[in-house]
């Protein structure tokens, strides 16, 4: 019975040994079909390539492959939640997720994602793959085979039909690698005009890249804009969209440059370019539109268009930026002028322009002023002192005058800077400054004369704008410049020679016997006087004191002036000064403490109160420079 059961034992420890068991060393063994285990014991680590078709396969193809390891414990119970990982040549193959790194699923399966590093890598090369189970430390390798992969891009999807200017529509294509869906793959799209958006896609898990054409340019529209599509390793594809004409939908009243001309032989301006611009519905100029423009102004007035003297509507294309310009001279008569613009395929579409004034342009003697800032200046005793002149100018209308019109200064003393003043800003004015410098006159009043070629002023009697023959003027002789103040013209002072015969009277109508008896052209002119005070000055005056009831009242009337006479420098100080004899709280109310803009001597009076016998009141006038000039009241 013993012997029974050692041959039993025997025969039972070699079955075991022939199945594998009872443990031996570790070692890696290569699976057939593809797949490969390793093994540490009792733990097992198997691992397979799959294709697209689930089939094992060891060749990485373009569209990838799936690879599998399969985790077993002990047991051969399969281990859920194990952490794989999976490494490769990286000049070969990618992996997703990027990390190489998955966990076991409920089957005990690792599966990750391989593919291609780029579309022109080939060769062969080695999977390794690593996992823990326990203590124990599992690891095998996997050889592959990776062809480069050959991509081909489909025929493009462009849509049906034509598009519409400055329109939008979607463009696509399909990548296959060896016939399969090439996913992850750059496409780049170009286009001839426009804009493709964006202009690289990657293609999708179908193998399709989607992006979006946009016929942006006005340049697109009317033509057949080809796009191409280009990826890695493929050749490129190509097609063509049309792209519609776009349609005029309005008209836009650009500028008038200038906005304001005047009457020929004006002097001024006498024409001035309107512009107006065509565009679609997206507000973009559309060139070669045809525009039929045309005068929207009453009969009579002169104004022509396009050419001097043409009256008749005229058509004119548009250029690359939708515009078309056209020109409007002035006539004979002040007016306001409107060109009205019309599409020739659609008179639906129009467009007026803004008001053109055109206006006389000449000044006239009655619209012209020269305003003073200080008509008396610290000159007589002191160079470099200033004071600024302006001069206003208007047409007959009352319009400005135009920009550029110069007007000339000449003065009796002192100089003029500048000699000449030029309009500009449509501000119809200018301004200069007079210095004190050189020989002064002695009564210390200089002469200054503006004047200009103007027109002479008429009586419009038929309310026509023009002047017609026999209607009454103001003739104007020659200006000159009234040095004494006198009124009319004496030998030696300074004249605009012009020419003429005809007497003339008055220093407006200038110096006589220079007056031609016919409307027309002529030196419009203005006079403003300046004095030079001089810096220390004169004061006169009368004090008188009334007792009324229980008060004490009087008055202190001064009369200040220059040592010419004239006034002192304007904004010289004025100031009261009183010394009570008797502490009886004497007081003076001065009205003013400055001297006013003025020519001429300056009367001031001072009222006072509870002044008594012996009071003393001082009169001070200070010049700008500092320089005091005063005089003692005392109380009677």
């Amino acid at each position: 019975m013993h012997y029974l059961k050692f041959l039993m034992g025997i025969a039972l420890a070699a079955a075991l040994t022939a199945c594998g068991g009872g443990g031996g060393s570790a070692g890696t063994t290569l699976g057939s079909g593809g797949s490969a285990s390793a093994t540490t014991g009792t733990p097992t680590l198997v691992v397979e390539l799959r294709d697209a078709a689930n089939a094992v396969t060891n060749v990485v193809s373009g569209a990838g492959v799936t690879a599998r390891a399969t985790v077993k414990d002990a047991s051969g119970v399969v281990v859920a939640g194990k952490l794989v990982t999976f490494t490769g040549d990286a000049a070969l193959v990618k992996f997703s997720p990027a990390s190489g790194q998955v966990l076991t699923d409920a089957s005990g399966v690792a599966s990750i994602q391989v593919i291609p590093a780029s579309l022109s890598a080939a060769g062969a090369g080695t999977f390794n793959v690593a996992a823990t189970v326990g203590t124990t430390a599992l690891a095998t390798s996997f050889d592959f085979q990776l062809f480069a992969s050959s991509v081909v891009l489909t025929a493009l999807d462009l849509g049906n039909g034509s598009l519409p200017a400055f329109g939008n529509r979607a463009v696509s294509v399909v990548a296959l690698i060896n016939g399969v869906a090439a996913v992850n793959t750059p496409v780049t799209f170009q286009a001839t005009c426009g804009q493709v958006s964006p202009a690289t896609a990657t293609t999708d898990n179908t193998g399709k890249a989607v992006a979006t054409y946009s016929a942006n340019s006005s340049s697109c529209s009317g033509s057949n804009v080809a796009i191409s599509v280009s990826a890695p390793g493929a050749a490129s594809v190509q097609g063509g969209i049309a792209v519609q004409a776009p349609l005029a939908s309005n008209i836009q009243f650009v500028s008038a440059t200038p906005q304001l001309i005047y009457l020929s032989g004006s002097g001024g301006a006498t024409q001035s370019r309107l512009s107006f611009r065509v565009v679609d519905s997206s507000g973009t100029g559309l060139q070669n539109q045809s525009v039929q423009l045309s005068l929207v102004t009453s009969i009579g007035t002169g104004v022509s268009l396009n050419t001097v003297g043409g009256v008749a509507p005229v058509t004119l294309t548009s250029d690359s930026s939708g515009l078309v310009s056209v020109a409007v001279f002035s006539g004979t008569v002040p007016t306001s002028v409107q060109v009205r613009a019309v599409l020739t395929t659609n008179t639906n579409v129009v467009a007026t322009s803004s008001i053109l004034t055109v206006a006389s342009g000449r000044p006239v003697q009655r619209a012209l002023s020269l305003a003073v800032d200080k008509f008396a200046i610290e000159g007589f005793n002191i160079d470099g002192n200033s004071t600024d002149l302006t001069l206003s100018l208007a047409d007959r209308q009352g319009n400005p005058v135009p920009d550029g019109t110069q007007v000339n200064f000449v003065a009796s003393a002192g100089v003029m800077i500048p000699a000449v003043c030029v309009t500009a800003g449509g501000l119809s004015s200018c301004k200069v400054s007079i210095r004190s410098q050189g020989t002064r006159p002695t009564s210390g009043i200089v002469a200054v004369l503006a004047y200009t070629p103007g027109e002479e002023d008429f009586v419009d009697a038929n309310f026509n704008n023009v002047y017609d023959a026999g209607e009454s003027f103001t003739d104007l002789g020659n200006a000159y410049r009234d040095d004494n103040n006198s009124g009319t013209y004496d030998t030696g002072e300074f004249t605009v020679i012009r020419s003429g015969g005809t007497t003339c009277g008055g220093s407006t109508n200038g110096r006589p016997d220079t007056c031609d008896g016919v409307w027309g052209l002529a030196d419009v002119r203005v006079q403003a006087n300046i004095v030079f005070s001089t810096s220390a000055g004169t004061i006169s005056g009368t004090l008188t004191n009334t007792v009324v009831g229980t008060s004490t009242l009087g008055s202190l009337d001064l009369l200040i002036a220059d040592l010419n006479g004239n006034s002192m420098p304007t904004g010289s100080l004025i100031s009261i000064s009183v010394t009570s004899a008797n502490n009886t709280g004497c007081t003076a109310n001065l009205p003013t403490s400055t001297i006013p803009n003025r020519l001429t001597s300056f009367r001031q009076t001072v009222s006072t109160a509870k002044c008594q016998n012996g009071d003393r009141l001082t009169a001070i006038v200070t010049s700008p420079s500092g320089r005091v000039t005063s005089l003692n009241f005392t109380v009677p």
